[in-house]
């Protein structure tokens, strides 16, 4: 009787455990620990179970035909992701000896190495997975993703995206396997996977740019592949990164021949720049930025890819004006000076440079063509296939975390109440931000603080959305009258103020804006004509 009370309370408990998911469409990751404490590395060895009859199919705990049944070492991953109580994981199929057992996990191409991100404090839960089918979609080399649904140790932990780990191999970076022994000639020059970002992720060793932006910082680049790298290697890259630094920091950084074109992939560049500017990523450019250079007999310029960590982009931060559609993160420098990690001043020089502005545009224009992957439309689409893959997991995902409507750093208030608001937030926040963009892209020419065409404006508005009071920026080359006026959406000008704009960047509060809960349309033009015209929300 003893035994079958604890029988009882066994299956009990197991199915409470479980009561949030029976069957989904998801594959579900079942781990089971057998007690250990999973850490910040090492990876402890865990058993894993992977529930997935296929696309679409229904999966269920009940089932006994798995995808995957064997062994699997899991760590925590991440940086501020790990203050969660959804932590994110890395995982490495493994044997029972402890060895790499690689499968096409899922569909996804083979591999041993995978990481199971958490999506927490992104509450759409879809910033990292539409941003790796954006990217993929313009010929970046992203990591592919799948939904899945975890549960460790009879507890259910809620959706996961199951994504590619940033590693060399055919189906992932594919470039030259670097060994040990390669340190002389054309088996010196490559693969090399190196980036910009925080010191909590993986350091084999690490060197400071040669040069340092207006507030006396110098990025700071880290080995990130191979592991096995010895000094001839890292003396190798870090001098081949050092180089292109001197030629775009040179004289005649231009210079198709002489300057730091010779030395990088422009088009990489190009696109890892569209991708980061059209989510507008605070971490962009100057966290989890990775670059990798093959073999000089296999092209061997340094690359920019692949892109990596979207959580907080598309408006998705409460800091440093992140919240914002109408800035580039680019100029994230100018914006968040006093910030401990700040973008390389080498973006900014090659957006000065015309034949770069030349590929950027080719790219953008291109994409925002009807049916591009810029569409917007075509991106709403995607993100109502993604709502409909997640169904009622993201139920779940939500029961067994409540933070919908409320505040997750760093959410932008307000907060939407639902999680179809939250993409109702996203698609309006995408539309927004690629309207400016169209409006805002550079040009062929420089346009700096100091540099204005004399025919051009530049007009910024903050807080956007504001309550009652606003200040607007206006820069300009020359001394000049301008209007400053506010209609509503039926042209009705509800307030208008006549300046006198001096050389360089102006600013003019308004604190007695009438109190019209809309939007309102700012424009500002000059004696000589030229019109620049925003939109701005006045909120209650």
């Amino acid at each position: 009787m003893k035994n079958l009370r604890l029988l009882f309370v066994f299956v009990f408990s197991s199915y409470a455990a479980f009561a949030q998911l029976t069957t989904s469409k998801l594959p579900i990751f079942i781990i089971n620990t057998k007690g250990q404490t999973i850490v910040d590395e090492p990876k402890i060895l865990a058993e894993l179970k992977v529930v997935y009859n296929g696309e679409g199919k229904d999966n269920k705990l009940t089932d006994t035909e798995y995808h995957y049944n064997s062994f699997v070492g899991i760590e925590h991953r991440g940086s501020s992701s790990q203050m969660f109580p959804k932590k994110p994981f890395g995982i490495e199929l493994r044997t029972e000896k402890g060895e790499n057992n690689p499968l096409a996990l899922c569909g996804l191409p083979k591999e041993s190495d995978w990481i199971l991100y958490a999506s927490y404090n992104e509450k759409s839960l879809m910033h990292n997975v539409l941003s790796m089918s954006l990217a993929r979609q313009i010929g970046m080399n992203a990591s592919r993703t799948k939904y899945v649904e975890v549960v460790i140790d009879n507890l259910y932990q809620g959706v996961y995206v199951l994504m590619e780990k940033i590693k060399v191999d055919k189906n992932r970076v594919d470039i030259a396997t670097l060994k040990p022994e390669d340190t002389a000639g054309d088996e010196l020059t490559g693969g090399y996977i190196v980036k910009i970002d925080k010191s909590t992720g993986t350091n084999y060793g690490t060197f400071r740019s040669n040069y340092t932006n207006t507030n006396g910082f110098a990025n700071q680049y880290f080995y990130h592949l191979p592991k096995t790298i010895n000094d001839t290697q890292r003396n190798y890259i870090r001098a081949y990164i050092r180089k292109f630094e001197d030629a775009v920091y040179g004289k005649d950084y231009k210079d198709e021949l002489n300057g730091y074109a010779q030395y990088v992939d422009l088009s990489s560049f190009a696109k890892m720049f569209i991708i980061n500017e059209v989510s507008r990523n605070i971490d962009g450019y100057r966290i989890s930025s990775y670059f990798y250079k093959d073999k000089d007999s296999k092209g061997g310029k340094l690359t920019a890819s692949p892109p990596w960590d979207y959580d907080i982009s598309y408006g998705n931060a409460d800091y440093c004006q992140g919240q914002r559609y109408d800035l580039w993160a680019y100029k994230f420098n100018e914006i968040c000076p006093r910030d401990g990690l700040q973008v390389p001043v080498f973006w900014e020089r090659m957006v000065s440079d015309p034949k770069f502005i030349g590929e950027l545009r080719n790219v953008y224009f291109e994409q925002r063509k009807r049916g591009g992957v810029l569409d917007h439309d075509r991106i709403v689409k995607e993100i109502d296939n993604l709502k409909l893959n997640l169904g009622e997991a993201a139920v779940r995902n939500f029961q067994k975390w409540p933070i919908i409507g409320t505040y997750v750093w760093p959410s932008p208030q307000p907060v939407p109440a639902t999680w179809d608001l939250e993409l109702v937030e996203l698609k309006n926040w995408i539309f927004n931000r690629l309207t400016w963009m169209d409006r805002n892209f550079p040009e062929e020419f420089v346009v700096t603080s100091n540099e204005l065409p004399s025919e051009i404006l530049r007009v910024t508005a903050f807080p956007n959305p504001f309550v009652d009071k606003l200040q607007v920026k206006i820069s300009s080359q020359n001394t000049q009258k301008a209007e400053v006026s506010f209609s509503d959406l039926k042209g009705r000008v509800i307030l208008k103020k006549d300046i006198e704009l001096a050389s360089g960047e102006n600013f003019v509060d308004f604190d007695q804006i009438q109190n019209v809960n809309d939007f309102l349309f700012l424009k500002v033009k000059t004696a000589s004509g030229v019109m620049e015209l925003k939109k701005v929300v006045r909120v209650n």
